[in-house]
């Protein structure tokens, strides 16, 4: 491993576990996606790629370079003199090819359809990102949350385990109700390395795309994402346009194939010099043309092999882009029937549940020095449901962005 690069992680881990004990500045959620767009080394190989695809569209439907022949004919073998003989000369000349049929502009039709994958391919990558972004800094921010549920659940019980104890030292109350109060802090207190493991983790993901900016902190607000558009169609899905066009470019190799059983054809024109004769006389220059053709006669061993292969190619294309299509169905399909579940209970937590166990919990403080454990059970009961109800928030908007990433961001 490289110096620089050994630096960089110790740079970006000294800044993760600084993280929590600076008050820079917030990580929003806008923020990472810039950086993400920016600085995502993935991310600039797919825009690479289409700086690559659309300068193969310039050369693509060219003619090949010509070439310069240089050369002697006709020097005999027994003296190697150039002016010995009458047919020796020395010569210069130029030779272009063509190729067969219409392949030149097919293949700038096929580099066309390479660009617009590539771009297509680019798209769904942006997408792709924005989507990974958004859901792990969703993860982060939910587990963050769900570290300060857990803390204040700490608090909670640590005063609760010290009334207990000063009633059981005071003879009033049995030991067993210590021993409970002891035994649900710790349940909580040994939860608390696993978040914290957990934040490490997705930030340390996030890091892949932005860098040592993902160690800044979170705001404590979750940002709305956009609404999803209610339709879809797969056609418009950059993943489907890349495999539309990729069939597109095997249907031109098909009719490139087609083009092999006509003749390619070169054409060669040359100036040869001659020197004079022993006795000074002058020997007239010569030029030479020839056009050399193609004789594709052999078809059923190279022209029909090939021909077959490039027909099996498409059909595989084209089975592949019907794949893709069923493909982004599925997953928005099933997609948007967990969001309007996970929605449906939002809204039962938010209407009904919640708001029930609180009110239990306001109940049972008339009976605080009554039942100690029923109103411990109570507290518990919400906090647990407020943190399930975190949880459910964060994947309902984590569904959201895979949503987004189908859909499209509407306009």
């Amino acid at each position: 491993m490289c110096i620089a690069s050994v630096v960089t992680r110790f740079a970006f881990l000294i800044a993760l576990l600084s993280a929590p004990l600076s008050a820079g500045a917030e990580l929003a959620l806008a923020e990472a996606e810039r950086l993400a767009l920016e600085q995502a080394p993935w991310f600039a190989h797919h825009r690479s790629n289409v700086e690559a695809a659309a300068e193969r569209v310039v050369y693509e439907s060219r003619l090949p370079d010509p070439q310069l022949v240089v050369g002697a004919l006709n020097v005999p073998t027994d003296s190697y003199r150039l002016n010995q003989e009458d047919m020796t000369m020395t010569m210069v000349g130029v030779r272009q090819s063509f190729p067969p049929g219409d392949t030149l502009a097919l293949k700038g039709q096929r580099a066309q359809k390479e660009l617009t994958r590539e771009q297509a391919k680019l798209e769904a990558e942006r997408r792709n990102l924005l989507k990974q972004v958004r859901q792990t800094w969703l993860e982060i921010h939910f587990q963050e949350e769900s570290l300060r549920l857990l803390q204040a659940t700490q608090r909670l019980l640590q005063k609760q385990l010290e009334a207990a104890e000063g009633r059981y030292r005071a003879a009033g109350d049995m030991q067993q109700s210590m021993l409970r109060a002891r035994q649900a802090l710790a349940r909580v207190n040994e939860r608390e390395p696993m978040v914290k493991a957990q934040i490490a983790r997705a930030r340390a993901t996030l890091g892949r795309w932005i860098g040592a900016a993902a160690a800044e902190a979170l705001p404590a607000t979750r940002p709305g994402l956009p609404v999803p558009a209610a339709g879809f169609d797969p056609a418009q899905h950059p993943d489907w346009l890349a495999s539309e066009a990729m069939q597109g470019a095997a249907r031109l190799e098909v009719d490139m194939a087609r083009e092999e059983y006509k003749p390619g054809w070169m054409v060669d024109l040359s100036y040869g010099f001659r020197r004079p004769m022993p006795d000074g006389t002058e020997r007239p220059n010569m030029v030479t043309a020839m056009v050399t053709v193609d004789l594709p006669v052999f078809r059923s061993k190279r022209q029909d092999r090939r021909l077959a292969e490039k027909q099996a190619l498409e059909s595989g294309a084209r089975h592949e882009t019907e794949d893709k299509r069923r493909e982004l169905e599925a997953m928005h399909t099933a997609a948007r029937a967990e969001y309007d579940a996970l929605s449906a209970r939002a809204k039962i937590f938010e209407e009904q549940l919640l708001p029930a166990l609180r009110r239990e919990t306001q109940v049972t403080v008339a009976g605080f020095a009554r039942d100690q454990i029923e109103y411990r059970d109570a507290q518990m009961k919400t906090l647990e449901a407020e943190q399930e109800y975190a949880r459910l928030r964060a994947d309902q908007a984590k569904t959201q962005a895979e949503l987004l990433y189908l859909t499209g961001e509407p306009s």
